[in-house]
């Protein structure tokens, strides 16, 4: 802490770029949410004179404790009804495309997303 200011260094790390994200998969168990984010890409290679296509599927995952999943919660309400009330109504499908997933496990249970 610099004591003559008062002030608290802190350094940002921009390295990581921002992810798209078309599909999102939640789960919890008594002590964590698990949020993974996914975006699937479609991929063409031609294969000895063959096109052949690919789906190439990445993500991301967030793992937060119940508290900060209910923080995170309130803020996305906010910040979805600042956004309507300046640029309108987000329509949404009247059908979900993919349905909740919502599995939980045992205390102490860990599971390993790679």
């Amino acid at each position: 802490m610099d004591e003559k200011k008062g002030r608290i260094k802190v350094k940002l790390n921009h390295e990581e770029e921002g992810f798209f994200t078309d599909n999102v998969t939640v789960f919890h168990n008594p002590s964590k949410f698990v949020v993974d984010f996914s975006q699937t890409i479609p991929r063409f290679d031609n294969i000895e004179g063959k096109m052949n296509q690919t789906f190439v599927v990445k993500h991301r995952t967030i793992i937060m404790d119940p508290m900060f999943a209910k923080i995170l919660l309130k803020t996305l309400e906010k910040n979805i009804k600042s956004f309507e009330e300046k640029f309108g109504s987000i329509k949404t499908p009247k059908k979900k495309s993919k349905r909740e997933v919502v599995r939980t496990e045992p205390e102490g249970t860990t599971r390993y997303i790679g």
